[in-house]
């Protein structure tokens, strides 16, 4: 595509018209997240689809009935399970529930990408092999990257393997999961967009198509560029982009945004950075995702450029980008700050972290490595402005870098008000009262650590609507060492109360030999649904959290057939040792506990028939298995 000046491609529409769109799109920007955040509380379980849990990408699951500020702590709560991968995780798990998988029945399924290019379907609520499993690199006759080769400087910040880098994103009416991985081939970096099915694994039709795109006089070349930014469904595009191998260097990359059909996988749409000059402008936010608004726009973060960054024709560095993937990623408005050329001077991108668009709002807010807070208006952006004076508000409410925030809590009036939050690099976790329109000035509270080391805070928030004393921010942060340019590092999740966060509920340091997780995911926040938290790692694992309940459930029994004296597995959660197990009530023996989601057990004598089989804890509490053994008839 040659390079033109946004307005070049607009359609023949009056200003009347486009001012009549322009609020059009806003109304429905404000009407359809106020119908959805101020619906009653909902107990119905909620996929996560994407990386930030919806469009927005407010890092808040509201839809979160178990765990609570009141539950959450050192003696209900912790480790539940682990489940093990074959390499370190940059991608934030995804989850779908009540997903018939081929062939084995109803699952609540989580979704695991590693950087060995390999995805997992596990059984999110057990411990077990995964029900299904698929390698994207092998699916091409590939391997992963040893991105050792690739990098410049002996720069550290990604090591051993690049595969599968981004979040994934979820199509639920088709069961269609997209994702992008990264192999060697022909001993040079590739990248492919992958489509799987979720019930089975099997690649869909024209699934693996190579990425490749010109622009502006600008040819893509994965050799230089990683994909960290996660993927968004924008109608029937799918979108993301593109950043610099590092240690980037003048003249060595540029940043990149693409779309592409999610039915055809053909590329719909392009858009380049900085495409004069000694480019750069890389677009990776720390692995979120671009912004999606109702109206199907996307909005993302720009890095910093060399040279002339910026001039508002072909250059946007520093920029917050507002693209139309319906109309091939068009440019339809940016913000770029008034000390653009001092911050690509000093490497302070924009891109150190991602947006949020402000629920109920047409309003954007995000932050880079300045930790200076922009509110932006998604109906008029701003442009440039050298003074800064088009945005709604800039406020400084980090000592450093913006990385795993912010996330927000949309909450009534009459419950406390809705609150953002944040937890720099060099800083501490702080809650900032909204009033509609802008932040306070200080925070509303703070958390005791302080000057908390890169990369600050990786933030999730749980809660049952806006009810009180339901909300959990939850944060990973690294234990010590250096995570940035010496990794890894080991890991600690942490709980505090939504409400107050100066109040910390838990810990992983509490019970460090139960509880802990291993080695720090950089930028992998955890994932917090239907009662469990699930925290990545890089020590190839997903630890499953939870409440340590004496109430057990029993999922599966396996075999499910056999007679007496076969040894069967029994699959399900809160197992407590001493537990018992009885099938059609006779005594089963050799009941052997090895977690609180897996038994062993021996089959007593019984008819022939099926039966019910029960588990039996120590306190009495107990789950029963419909019909979940049949015993062969003997001849």
């Amino acid at each position: 595509m040659a390079a033109h000046l946004p307005s070049d491609s607009l359609p023949n529409r009056s200003p009347r018209t486009e001012r009549l769109l322009c609020t059009l799109r806003a109304l429905a920007l404000v009407a359809i997240p106020l119908a959805l955040l101020f619906a009653l509380p909902s107990s119905a379980q909620v996929p996560v689809l994407q990386r930030g849990y919806d469009p927005g990408v407010t890092g808040a699951n509201l839809s979160e009935t178990v765990l609570n500020a009141a539950n959450v702590n050192s003696s209900n709560f912790g480790m539940l399970f682990k489940l093990p991968v074959d390499d370190v995780i940059y991608a934030q798990p995804l989850y779908v529930p009540g997903l018939t998988i081929a062939n084995q029945g109803v699952h609540n399924v989580l979704y695991v990408a590693t950087m060995s290019d390999s995805l997992y379907a596990f059984d999110a609520d057990i411990a077990g092999a995964p029900l299904w499993t698929v390698n994207l690199a092998t699916s091409v006759g590939a391997t992963p990257v040893p991105i050792a080769n690739f990098t410049f400087s002996g720069n550290r910040n990604i090591t051993g393997n690049l595969g599968i880098l981004s979040t994934p994103v979820i199509d639920r009416s088709t069961n269609t999961m997209y994702l992008i991985a990264c192999t060697l081939e022909s001993n040079t970096m590739v990248y492919r967009l992958h489509a799987i099915d979720i019930t089975s694994g099997a690649l869909r039709p024209g699934s693996g198509v190579k990425i490749i795109a010109t622009y502006g006089g600008s040819t893509f070349d994965g050799r230089y560029q990683t994909q960290r930014v996660s993927l968004v469904l924008s109608g029937n595009q799918v979108v993301f982009g593109f950043g610099a191998v590092e240690l980037e260097y003048s003249g060595g990359y540029v940043g990149w945004m693409m779309a592409y059909d999610k039915t055809t996988l053909a590329q719909s749409g392009v858009f380049a950075t900085v495409t004069t000059g000694n480019r750069g402008g890389g677009v990776w936010q720390s692995g979120r995702p671009p912004v999606v608004d109702s109206a199907g726009f996307v909005y993302a973060f720009v890095g910093n450029a060399y040279g002339s960054g910026y001039d508002g024709v072909n250059n946007f560095s520093e920029s917050v980008l507002k693209l139309d993937p319906s109309n091939g990623l068009r440019l339809v408005d940016w913000f770029t700050p008034g000390n653009w050329s001092s911050l690509d001077n000093q490497d302070l991108d924009l891109t150190s972290s991602g947006p949020l668009l402000i629920p109920g709002t047409g309003l954007l807010a995000g932050g880079g490595k300045t930790g200076d807070l922009y509110v932006l208006d998604t109906s008029n952006l701003g442009k440039y402005n050298a003074t800064d004076s088009q945005v709604v508000q800039k406020q400084n409410i980090s000592a450093s870098e913006f990385r795993g925030g912010p996330v927000y809590w949309q909450r009534s009036a009459a419950n406390g008000g809705p609150l953002l939050y944040n937890w720099g690099v060099n800083d501490r976790l702080k809650a900032y009262p909204f009033n509609g329109r802008t932040f306070a000035a200080n925070p509303s509270a703070q958390g005791s650590a302080t000057n908390q080391i890169f990369p600050g805070g990786l933030l999730t928030l749980s809660a049952n609507g806006d009810t009180p004393g339901s909300g959990v921010l939850w944060a990973t942060t690294a234990a010590g060492g250096d995570a940035e340019n010496n990794p890894p590092v080991g890991g600690v999740l942490h709980a505090y109360d939504a409400g107050n966060v100066a109040n910390e509920l838990w810990n992983t340091t509490l019970n460090a030999a139960s509880d802990g997780f291993g080695n720090l995911a950089k930028f992998v926040p955890p994932l917090v649904v239907n009662g469990k938290v699930y925290q990545a790692s890089w020590s190839s694992q997903v630890a499953v959290y939870g409440l340590k309940s004496t109430f057990p459930s029993l999922k599966n029994v396996a075999p499910g057939t056999g007679s007496a004296g076969t040894t069967v597995t029994l699959q399900g959660g809160g197992f407590a040792p001493g537990a018992s197990v009885a099938f059609g009530g006779v005594a089963a023996t050799n009941v052997v506990f090895s977690s609180s989601t897996r038994l062993t057990a021996t089959v007593p004598a019984h008819a022939a028939g099926a039966v019910d089989v029960v588990v039996t804890n120590a306190d009495g509490h107990s789950a029963t298995l419909q019909s979940g053994f049949t015993y062969k008839k003997l001849h």
